[in-house]
């Protein structure tokens, strides 16, 4: 009986001295004592540091370079008191009166209200004859050739405008400038004739209301047989020349016209106004509508 007493009485305080002690070496944890981590103070500032920083994704795009900029470290913990110290950035943009740097210049509200102005106000009109509007996109006279408006009067009915004209003319060449460059003149001829462009000294042999007109040479030049019908053997240019619907001549009319002038008698011949006005008479009216 007491052989078993001190048996029990050794294997206690062993028990005993097991729970004192902790165990090393065998990976069993003591409930009666906390583990405790070691901590290593923060280094002071210019002073390299055991750990390694973290290292850049070799992913991430290239930051274009930025301006030099002075700038504290983030915040830390004091190695002495053990809390955070707020720190602030500072750049060379200068602060507001609220410490704060604005990243783009405020635009005043006067400033908006001018702009809006700028951008919305419309383009003056500038006014042509008569208080019409000239159109801000220039107009231009869609000529053809004598083939072409042939071909298109099959489908459609028009007057065909022809303008008879040399390469050494240089009243022509005025005319295209000034007169066919006017929009209004352009327009009057795109919507109710068929211009035509001619050259009274081209060579090649034109068909016309079934008969073939040829080049008839003389001397180093010479002229068209087309261009002599229709202006009646009066070889003057420039001359414009007005046919009807079915292709005959209405009239010639040679030398330099003005925009104005040809206006007027675009119309006298494009509303059949010479059936039933004089000329005169229709003249002054246009003028004065």
């Amino acid at each position: 009986m007491r052989k078993n007493l001190i048996i029990a009485l050794i294997a206690l305080l062993t028990a005993s001295l097991s729970a004192q002690t902790p165990g090393q070496g065998t990976g069993n944890l003591t409930p009666s004592s906390p583990k405790t981590t070691k901590t290593t103070p923060q280094p002071r500032s210019g002073t390299p540091s055991n750990t390694t920083a973290a290292k850049p994704s070799k992913l991430a795009p290239a930051q274009p370079a930025q301006p030099a900029q002075k700038q504290t470290s983030p915040p830390a913990a004091s190695a002495r008191s053990g809390q955070t110290t707020r720190t602030t950035s500072t750049s060379r943009q200068p602060a507001t009166s609220t410490g704060l740097a604005p990243a783009t210049r405020p635009t005043s509200a006067s400033s908006n209200a001018t702009a809006a102005k700028t951008t919305t106000k419309p383009a003056a009109v500038k006014m042509g004859r008569k208080g019409r509007p000239i159109p801000s996109v220039p107009v231009k006279v869609n000529w053809m050739t004598l083939e072409e408006a042939l071909e298109k009067s099959k489908t459609e009915k028009r007057k065909i405008f022809v303008d008879v004209y040399t390469d050494w003319c240089g009243w022509c060449r005025r005319m295209d400038d000034s007169t066919f460059a006017d929009p209004f003149v352009a327009q009057y001829l795109n919507d109710h004739y068929y211009p035509v462009k001619f050259n009274a000294e081209q060579q090649k042999d034109i068909v016309f209301k079934d008969k073939t007109y040829h080049f008839r040479r003389n001397g180093a030049r010479g002229t068209h047989e087309l261009a002599i019908e229709w202006l009646n053997n009066r070889l003057s240019y420039p001359t414009v020349v007005f046919l009807d619907e079915n292709f005959s001549v209405i009239q010639p009319l040679p030398g330099f016209l003005d925009p104005a002038k040809l206006e007027a008698i675009l119309n006298y011949f494009g509303t059949n106004s010479h059936y039933t006005t004089p000329w005169d008479t229709y003249e002054k009216r246009f003028s004065e509508e």
